[in-house]
């Protein structure tokens, strides 16, 4: 090989490398800030001060008009139809498609939180958080191109 052809596959190398390392590290960033997708995580005594906080969601209500609760503490109870961990921000972060079956025309919500939960697909799970509203969910075909509720959940508990 010729000098300038090594000198080009060892830069190609690097920038390869380099841009792996990067994903592993950051993740695949997303538009906007932290806070736009994640609440804090509540722990320990703060835990039920925060629970206290949030009241029970008005499914009739969201089914109605779903931007009504825009901005408040809520809670709910569902089933995890689909669950994702992934990078971002630099930290592990999960995505829940929870199904909540009162809930209509779509039974879904959608659930951003800041870390990791040890529950698996079918559990009964309560969330607690941040109500907004419209969000689209790009992970799941069957729900493309709709917009759903979402919850930036505080805290999960298995119900």
């Amino acid at each position: 090989m010729e000098k300038k052809t090594k000198i080009l596959v060892a830069l190609l190398i690097i920038a390869a490398v380099a841009s792996i390392s990067y994903i592993q590290i950051f993740g695949i960033s997303f538009e906007g800030k932290e806070s736009d997708f994640y609440v804090p995580t509540v722990t320990g005594d703060n835990i039920s001060v925060y629970k206290n906080s949030c009241t029970e969601i008005n499914l009739s209500q969201v089914s109605k008009n779903p931007g009504s609760l825009i901005g408040q503490k809520v809670k709910v109870k569902g089933q995890i139809l689909k669950k994702e961990e992934y990078a971002q921000f630099g930290k592990t972060r999960t995505h829940i498609v929870l199904k909540v079956p009162k809930l209509s025309p779509d039974p879904y919500i959608l659930v951003s939180y800041s870390t990791t939960i040890p529950f698996k697909q079918g559990d009964m799970i309560t969330i607690y958080g941040e109500y907004i509203y419209p969000t689209k969910d790009e992970t799941s075909p069957e729900l493309a191109n709709k917009f759903l509720p979402s919850i930036k959940a505080a805290y999960i508990e298995k119900a």
